[in-house]
């Protein structure tokens, strides 16, 4: 008796499963906030491909905590926001931090829609690492405690004051119950800081102490803040 299956079927079964595979995959990047589009374009640009386009490597837009890596305070998720309890905390977003190198080191990192109801700030870390015993990298912050904007650089956790690699003081500005975008373009060891778009300072750090890293958002003493987004993306041309 002749078992052998019509080739016909048997091609159609192994597509079956390379597209459930194909899915799967798809859905394991969606879950963890890879982006597919950046996905191809690594893959295409190994293969010689030019022009894939200006592609998100990293995107939350917080419909759970499934992206997020809660490292200190307390944070919940609702109605598509991020958001702390009142005090310290960090959160690391786990398509930068957990998942390899990043294709570039030169990138642009958001948050947006943040709004600070209380407290003394939030900033957004980049070419950050976890060392085990805490984070290396740098942060922009949006800093009403200080009066202004400022970046510093950051080592085993702890935040080095002296020397700031940038700091812009502002006045008469409201810090509260306003939503910001709040963006660090990062170009080699130059770290440029918008809100809103607009530029408020440019930084360099000239020993290039951290060259590459991912990105993470941090809150300090009381304060209140709510998020609807995180992006990293490649920069503009």
């Amino acid at each position: 008796m002749n078992t052998k299956k019509p080739s016909g079927q048997g091609n159609m079964e192994y597509a079956l499963i390379l597209l459930l595979i194909a899915v799967a995959a798809i859905m394991i990047m969606q879950i963890t906030g890879v982006s597919v589009e950046s996905v191809f374009c690594r893959v295409a640009g190994g293969l010689g491909a030019k022009n894939c386009g200006s592609s998100t490597i990293c995107q939350d837009d917080f419909t759970d905590l499934s992206g997020s890596l809660v490292k200190s305070g307390t944070w919940t998720v609702s109605n598509g926001q991020l958001c702390n309890s009142g005090g310290g905390g960090m959160v690391y977003n786990k398509c930068s931090m957990g998942n390899g190198s990043l294709p570039t080191n030169d990138y642009t990192a958001s948050l947006n829609v943040a709004n600070l109801t209380a407290g003394n700030g939030y900033g957004i870390y980049f070419h950050a690492t976890d060392t085990g015993s805490g984070i290396n990298g740098y942060a922009f912050q949006y800093d009403p405690g200080l009066g202004g904007f400022v970046i510093r650089k950051w080592v085993n956790g702890s935040e080095i004051f002296n020397p700031v690699l940038a700091v812009a003081y502002v006045s008469n500005y409201n810090w509260y119950s306003q939503p910001h975008n709040l963006t660090v373009k990062v170009v080699g060891n130059t770290f440029i800081g918008y809100v809103d778009g607009q530029q408020v300072l440019t930084g360099t750090d000239p020993n290039n102490t951290y060259p590459s890293g991912g990105s993470a958002i941090r809150t300090w003493d009381s304060t209140n803040l709510c998020v609807d987004q995180f992006t990293l993306s490649p920069n503009s041309p």
